[in-house]
């Protein structure tokens, strides 16, 4: 067998996030991320979004770990309405691309196409993912997932009543 490059092993990890989003697997994709992360939307296609500072700029989403425990709680009830009955979801991640290594800690970023059926209803949202991802048991976790969007408009029932 092939020893797996680091890119290889990120590219594995992103396909494996995807896959429990995309089945509404939550708590499993909870349990991936670090205790300090954080989930950021920045402004809708803003070059450079990655470089702004959630605590001076108006973000579409940034949550902390605590609101991300929320986040995910309500989506997983019955009072996320905007999600009942639940869209279904395909995440396609391209571009996979492993950008500086600090130690146990590396930034990636990746493209991606989220498709979301609910109804008949298909919605749309493309853009570019960077992740600051931490070595941990042999995987990883996520400490910061950043979702640069390139539409300018939200548009669908519920907005981003998902996670990206």
């Amino acid at each position: 067998m092939l020893p797996v490059s680091l890119k290889d092993a990120v590219e594995r990890f992103l396909f494996e996030e995807a896959e429990l989003l995309d089945g509404w697997k939550l708590a499993d994709w909870e349990a991936l991320l670090t205790d300090d992360a954080q989930y950021l939307v920045p402004p809708l296609a803003t070059d450079g979004g990655e470089m702004l500072n959630h605590d001076t700029t108006l973000f579409v989403i940034a949550d902390d770990r605590q609101m991300l425990a929320a986040r995910i709680e309500r989506l997983s009830g019955k009072t996320a309405y905007c999600e009942t009955p639940r869209s279904r979801l395909r995440h396609m991640i391209s571009n996979v691309r492993v950008l500086a290594e600090q130690g146990e800690e590396f930034e990636v970023s990746a493209n991606f196409c989220v498709h979301r059926i609910r109804r008949s209803d298909l919605t749309q949202y493309v853009g570019q993912y960077r992740y600051r991802l931490r070595r941990a048991a042999g995987s990883f976790r996520i400490r910061r997932k950043t979702v640069m969007l390139d539409i300018e408009v939200l548009r669908g029932q519920g907005g981003l009543g998902i996670i990206l």
